[in-house]
């Protein structure tokens, strides 16, 4: 007869390898486009819209994708009826502009939305960015 131990050791061995999330997509706010090369740089599409697009015509387009932004009271309210979701950084208070993957901003963005598996959940929802690069995820409904 085995023992528990010997039986354990048979059991398969599961390894789960997570890639980047490559393809999650980020429209960009008209006031963050210095954050485009560095986001890219770490594995994210990053829509850039035309200069002057209104809120409405923005909040249409991000259908399926999330809206960075520094104002994310504007978005929110319409998230679930266009589907798309917020990432909203009001609390970072020095946002850097430099356009490289070493950039604290795009760190603490980047680390935050893979942290909350934002992009393999289903649903709508809103990520708070704090300054220290912790984060609220909230359900949009």
């Amino acid at each position: 007869m085995k023992t528990f131990e010997e039986f354990a050791k048979s059991e398969p061995e599961d390894l789960i390898e997570l890639s980047k999330q490559g393809y999650f997509t980020i429209l960009l706010d008209e006031n963050l486009r210095g954050l485009e090369a560095g986001l890219e740089d770490d594995g994210f599409k990053v829509i850039m819209p035309s200069q002057g697009l209104t809120d409405d015509a923005l909040k249409r387009k991000a259908r399926g994708w999330a809206i960075l932004t520094r104002n994310s009271q504007d978005f929110v309210s319409d998230a679930v009826r266009y589907d798309y979701d917020v990432i909203g950084i009001e609390d970072i208070k020095f946002v850097d502009d430099k356009g490289e993957r070493t950039n604290e901003t795009v760190r603490k963005i980047s680390d935050a939305v893979r942290r909350s598996r934002m992009g393999t959940r289903k649903g709508n929802f809103w990520l708070k960015i704090r300054d220290n690069g912790s984060f609220h995820l909230e359900q949009l409904v």
